[in-house]
């Protein structure tokens, strides 16, 4: 049974040059690039957008109760929606891809969670992505935690690995001829 994807999101109300601006504070939950942006979620499409509009709707929901899934509906089918979320979806894919994969080093398969906060116009259905407010949180995979020391080094610990082998050999070899010394002058 495939573990559940979950969103958490917080949301509040804002009164804007008499425009209602709800502000959300969204999380991908656990996920990959794969899932994530590319054609690997559900039905072949980018979770990206099914998460996205699950946050939607249920920060709707619970601002406007039953009339939060019609706003919805409504918002999702204008024109200034569909082009925001296109263009929010690019520009986090980009901010994802060209500064935090290289700056933390994540490869294809790390999972990773994004916590932002986005604002959707009530009136126009705009959505605006507050990059200032963006958090990436990921998991070191373990069979990366074997290269945290550089070669250079690694070598060097293994030299004196070697050298403190030798060492307590010959250690040894001398308590053990101290004893048998020992050992005669008791007799």
């Amino acid at each position: 049974m495939a573990e559940e994807e979950r969103t958490v999101e917080r949301a509040h109300l804002e009164e804007r040059e008499g425009r209602q601006v709800l502000v959300i504070r969204w999380n991908t939950g656990k996920t990959s690039a794969g899932r994530l942006f590319g054609r690997y979620g559900a039905g072949g499409r980018p979770d990206f957008f099914r998460l996205l509009f699950g946050a939607l709707a249920g920060s709707l929901r619970e601002k406007f109760g039953p009339q939060g899934e019609e706003l919805f509906n409504k918002i999702r089918d204008s024109d200034e929606f569909k082009k925001s979320s296109k263009e929010m979806f690019d520009a986090i894919k980009e901010w994802f891809f060209n500064e935090q994969a290289p700056k933390y080093g994540l490869d294809k398969g790390d999972i990773f969670m994004i916590i932002t906060e986005i604002e959707l116009d009530i009136n126009t259905g705009e959505l605006r992505w507050r990059k200032d407010k963006t958090e990436l949180y990921y998991w070191v995979r373990s069979d990366r935690c074997q290269q945290a020391t550089a070669p250079k080094e690694c070598k060097e610990l293994a030299e004196e690995n070697a050298r403190l082998k030798q060492e307590v050999e010959r250690l040894r070899s001398e308590l053990s001829e101290i004893k048998a010394k020992l050992a005669s002058l008791l007799k």
